[in-house]
């Protein structure tokens, strides 16, 4: 795929800057990408993108305050394939289950397990 200005990315190589989003391309195949608290320059080879954030969505990550632990399935007809279009998280509950989804166009927080990790404050280490 196609890196383009304005897609949602994370750099593969240092995941724990969370999910940003691409605001430039800087020559030299590389792009500046806009996180939380940071602009960075990062190579197109370490760049996973796409338009729609669920698509960079890991199980472990955590979503509006919740760890993911699934993803929420639809099938595409016209593309032949199953495309993610929530997250199943744990803690929010939904009839007789312990789980329920987030639908894509609902999410609006991500924290991803490496951000969590680099910032959590660990007792008794």
């Amino acid at each position: 795929m196609k890196i383009e200005i304005g897609m949602y990315c994370y750099n593969k190589t240092n995941r724990k800057l969370g999910i940003g989003q691409i605001i430039s391309y800087q020559g030299n195949n590389n792009f500046n990408i806009r996180y939380k608290n940071d602009i960075e320059l990062v190579s197109a080879g370490n760049i996973i993108a796409s338009f729609n954030p669920i698509d960079l969505i890991k199980i472990g990550d955590y979503v509006n305050g919740f760890p993911v632990e699934d993803y929420f399935h639809k099938y595409n007809e016209k593309k032949d394939i199953l495309e993610n279009v929530g997250v199943i998280t744990t803690e929010c509950y939904l009839e007789e289950t312990n789980f329920s989804w987030i639908l894509e166009k609902n999410i609006k927080t991500i924290l991803t397990k490496e951000q969590f990790e680099n910032n959590c404050y660990k007792v008794g280490d």
